[in-house]
């Protein structure tokens, strides 16, 4: 069966659950787990789907971005716990941002 093109046979039926005063719906019978974040869709017809998303600190997408950064973050961290470093001493007179210098 199909309700707005979406395929409701790749769906198991877990429940039933009635929004409360404040809109809430009680998920904890889908799996719904403290602390896990769902990235909300919905559709003309009111279907709503959630998806298990994963939320990262904006200034950090630039590694999600550029596939390039990402490997040479994971050769420094190969190479740090191979042991090949070297001490260059305290950058903190580098950081820009308080928040950087904690």
């Amino acid at each position: 069966m199909a309700l707005s093109g979406v395929d409701l046979s790749r769906f198991d039926i877990v429940g039933e659950s009635e929004a409360d005063s404040r809109g809430r719906v009680a998920l904890g019978r889908a799996g719904a787990r403290p602390g896990r974040r769902y990235q909300i869709r919905i559709d003309s017809d009111g279907v709503v789907i959630l998806v298990p998303v994963v939320s990262i600190l904006e200034r950090e997408m630039m590694v999600w971005e550029n596939p390039r950064l990402a490997e040479q973050i994971r050769q420094g961290v190969d190479a740090a716990e191979a042991g090949n470093t070297v001490d260059l001493g305290d950058f903190a007179r580098f950081a820009d941002d308080p928040e950087d210098k904690a």
